[in-house]
């Protein structure tokens, strides 16, 4: 299945104006669950945005839409996915246990999608949302949830898509943010620091290193863009980060927190502390400057596989997205810090 977006992107000149998660239409005659393969073109949307440094790729790709038979959801949930991941490997059991009688949920690969496609994922994944959207004309609320590379993927997403709305609102309402990529150029230095082939996949995406195209990097950092996603409409945000972060250290959670909040959006910030007895504590920070020995002596949370729903990391995400979901996440409060401790 493939959808002329160009078209669609024309036909979508008002945003609609997004209601909570938790008062989503549901069909009581809903049936089975579906998820069904579809493509997206993601390069439309790359065409009505201003340029930018950096590849841009124009083939379409697959993408995994999910929603229960004869049900008309009023929310949609996006999920964005990291690190030379695919929508299949890591997220498809995700998918599965998310979609139930009044949600749809909807979750891309992305052009060039083992390297780090900031961009270019952040339009592909505002295509898959319109596709959805498309879809289920029903839908009244969007919670994107992002992890690792798909933090940054999903914060770009959020001041990307007023490009395609046509009145400077953005698709997405809510934003989960799960040991998410905030500074896109300190992960490039750290990439580089260690030699890890994360750092040429950034550049290629970005046009070069950030001396090269600073402004590139800029627009794919979301701690830069937060005052644009406030002003774009987004209602409400949580962080969650693992404090021994070895991948994405816990510092890039924190400013995305506070820079959230500096923009007036309701924010949530989870920092993840002991995962339980007999539990990996996943990448450590300790372990990436050699000192992993002590891993199990702190056993403090370090970044979790985005596929693993028991990782405290992952699960702590998760639980807030069920709480959008049903109702009870505060998302009205201005901020609040959480410290999540299974040990």
């Amino acid at each position: 299945m493939r959808v002329n977006l160009v078209g669609l992107v024309a036909l979508w000149l008002v945003a609609c104006a997004a209601e909570q998660p938790g008062a989503s239409k549901t069909n009581d005659a809903a049936g089975a669950k579906r998820i069904e393969t579809v493509e997206v073109d993601g390069a439309a949307i790359s065409a009505l945005a201003p340029p930018s440094c950096g590849e841009s790729g124009t083939e379409s790709v697959g993408a995994l839409l999910g929603y229960m038979e004869g049900d008309e959801p009023g929310t949609l949930v996006v999920f964005a996915h990291g690190y030379g991941q695919t929508v299949e490997l890591a997220w498809r059991h995700h998918v599965e246990r998310t979609v139930r009688p009044g949600v749809a949920v909807v979750t891309t690969d992305y052009r060039d999608n083992l390297g780090f496609p900031t961009l270019q994922g952040a339009h592909d994944t505002i295509a898959a949302t319109l596709l959805a959207k498309q879809r289920f004309e029903s839908i009244e609320s969007v919670i994107l949830l992002g992890v690792s590379m798909g933090g940054a993927i999903s914060g770009t997403a959020i001041p990307e898509s007023t490009h395609v709305t046509g009145d400077g609102s953005s698709l997405f309402d809510f934003w989960i943010n799960v040991e998410g990529v905030s500074q896109l150029a300190e992960t490039w230095a750290e990439a580089s620091a260690v030699g890890s082939p994360a750092a040429d996949d950034i550049a290629r995406d970005a046009g070069g290193t950030p001396a090269d195209c600073p402004e590139a990097y800029v627009r794919r950092a979301p701690v830069e863009r937060a005052w644009e996603m406030s002003l774009a409409g987004l209602k409400a945000a949580a962080v969650v980060h693992g404090m021994n972060d070895g991948t994405v250290p816990s510092n890039q959670g924190r400013e995305m927190a506070q820079a959230l909040a500096a923009a007036a959006i309701p924010t949530q910030m989870f920092s993840v502390l002991r995962p339980a007895e007999g539990q990996s504590a996943g990448t450590t920070g300790t372990g990436a400057l050699g000192l992993g020995a002590v891993d199990d002596f702190l056993l403090i949370s370090g970044h979790g596989w985005e596929g693993d729903e028991h990782h405290p990391v992952i699960r702590t995400g998760f639980e807030v997205l069920e709480g959008l979901l049903d109702g009870s996440y505060d998302a009205a409060k201005l901020y609040a810090e959480h410290v999540v401790d299974d040990g």
